[in-house]
């Protein structure tokens, strides 16, 4: 066993030293190669895609240190993102022509990492139940209006880790405290265990409210455009919706900065853009460019512009804040 561990390791060495560029990710493959593909096809240098959920991705890279072969981290979420950049796991992007690509708060003010895309977590609703004039921002779902009507997926993982940080870094931890023990009063059910399990709850009639990322209700309109379940855009007239998604920077440890750069820049360009946000259902990050799927039908939302790194630094307050109100 002792050997094929040693083999394995060293096979791992020669692959990662025959490899230009090495790309750490928790994001399908898949979506990654067609730009992998061009940045070949166009340079001549490979670059080679290392898939893996974010736990074993952090765990990796502390364990690797200073010799990690990485130069470039892709993940999906806000709050790993401010982790990583927190954790000294980036070194700074200085090239302006892709710094400048994406609106201010979808980069780390250090510039460690740029959105790649972004999704919107708001509200959904079943229209036979809800007037959707009656809900306009992400506090109004605190309203005893909505007891025994509202559905939540449970509190665990960065996508409500991400929404309450946003709360309680636009209205205060107190008041942020305030508005999340308020939903959990009104749930209808347990809280489920995915946004899937919350759409479907509102379609079956189990509740009439809920929160999720917008693509997870795209993926069900894809197959059915008359799903009974619509989506309201919230904080328009306040500080806009809350916006999340996947980032990319180069290693710390890379010494191949130009070419990881060279890299994040084709990510950037409309055609990878476009493609991503496709194949996702999310809205691609590169400034003015609307998706090419139905989920521009839905309208471009005005986005909250609190910084992804400064709000993905409160997740801790954000974990203790779900114990203290008991949201499983």
């Amino acid at each position: 066993m002792m050997k094929i561990s040693v083999l394995m390791a060293a096979l791992f060495v020669s692959a990662n030293a025959m490899a230009d560029v090495v790309l750490y990710t928790d994001r399908p493959t898949s979506r990654i190669q067609p730009a992998a593909n061009e940045f070949e096809a166009r340079t001549g240098q490979k670059v080679q895609i290392v898939e893996m959920p974010y736990g074993k991705l952090l765990e990796r890279l502390k364990a690797e240190g200073e010799s990690s072969p990485v130069d470039l981290i892709f993940v999906k979420d806000m709050v790993y993102l401010a982790e990583l950049s927190k954790g000294g796991f980036f070194q700074p992007m200085v090239t302006p022509a892709v710094t400048g690509l994406v609106d201010a708060q979808m980069q780390d003010p250090g510039k460690l990492w740029n959105a790649v895309t972004y999704r919107v977590r708001t509200l959904v609703y079943d229209p036979a139940q809800v007037n959707p004039d009656e809900i306009n921002t992400y506090e109004d779902l605190a309203d005893a209006k909505w007891a025994g009507r509202l559905c939540l997926r449970t509190s665990n993982g960065g996508y409500n880790e991400a929404l309450v940080s946003n709360l309680i870094h636009n209205l205060g931890y107190d008041t942020a405290k305030t508005v999340v023990d308020g939903r959990v009063q009104n749930l209808a059910i347990d809280p489920t265990r995915n946004d899937n399990a919350v759409i479907e709850a509102i379609a079956l009639g189990q509740c009439a409210v809920g929160l999720v990322n917008s693509y997870y209700l795209a993926g069900y309109y894809a197959t059915n455009a008359n799903f009974p379940v619509k989506i309201k855009w919230l904080n328009q007239n306040t500080t806009g919706a809350h916006a999340n998604g996947s980032g990319i920077g180069i290693a710390a440890t890379s010494k191949q900065a130009k070419l990881a750069e060279q890299f994040i820049g084709l990510m950037l360009e409309e055609k990878f853009q476009l493609q991503m946000s496709s194949e996702h259902l999310d809205f691609p990050a590169l400034k003015g460019l609307l998706p090419n799927t139905f989920i521009k039908d839905w309208g471009t939302p005005k986005l909250d512009m609190g910084n992804w790194t400064v709000v993905g630094d409160r997740a801790p307050e954000a974990r203790k804040l779900f114990q203290e109100v008991s949201y499983k």
